[in-house]
């Protein structure tokens, strides 16, 4: 069977582990190519879309590995554990580890190897921007997805950590239905309620 050459939004975020929403503001930066046919329908190449994963150091899904790593790096021990909480899904589809500290951050990510990791960028004692730089200009992990997790609301704050290289913000208090959205991920809710303080 000949390998697809043109994907659909949907085809796309699922390669990229990303979320619809996030493919379309990549777009609407220009950050990531696609041709519109005569219909109006979008089709990404994938070449392009490999190239675009090459250029942001974005790792591209791999469905044949199993299960998806989070990892959680979150100085609120109470907001980490309901993290890992959350990720317990019956689909059995996440495998998520919670850590506390950049020390703590370093060791797992060679020893979890993570695909994703949600990063408070607010750690206390540490700072996360450059947390977020080290793994994004580390060969060994420069294809993990870095998700921020901020209280800030700043836009040239946010503007500052898609620079150092985090995918995406998620405001705090989280929405467990948005950062599933934001991963990619089917929303399974497991707390009550729909937001993590």
């Amino acid at each position: 069977m000949a390998k697809k050459t043109n994907l659909s939004d949907e085809e796309v975020a699922a390669l990229l582990m990303a979320s619809p929403v996030t493919v379309c503001e990549w777009l609407q930066r220009g950050m990531l190519h696609v041709r519109i046919d005569v219909a109006g329908h979008r089709h990404f190449g994938l070449q392009d879309v490999h190239y675009f994963a090459r250029e942001q150091s974005i790792g591209l899904s791999r469905p044949d590995r199993g299960r998806l790593r989070i990892l959680i790096v979150e100085g609120d021990r109470r907001v980490s554990q309901l993290l890992t909480n959350l990720f317990d899904i019956p689909s059995g589809t996440v495998e998520a580890c919670a850590v506390h500290d950049a020390f703590e951050a370093g060791r797992k990510m060679l020893t979890f190897r993570p695909d994703v990791v949600l990063l408070d960028f607010h750690l206390p004692r540490h700072d996360g921007f450059e947390i977020c730089r080290r793994i994004k200009t580390d060969p060994a992990s420069q294809g993990v997805r870095v998700i921020a997790l901020t209280r800030s609301d700043d836009v040239a704050l946010k503007q500052r950590i898609l620079m150092a290289g985090a995918e995406a913000c998620v405001p705090k208090p989280l929405s467990s239905r948005a950062l599933f959205e934001t991963l990619g991920l089917s929303f399974e809710p497991r707390v009550q309620g729909d937001c993590l303080q």
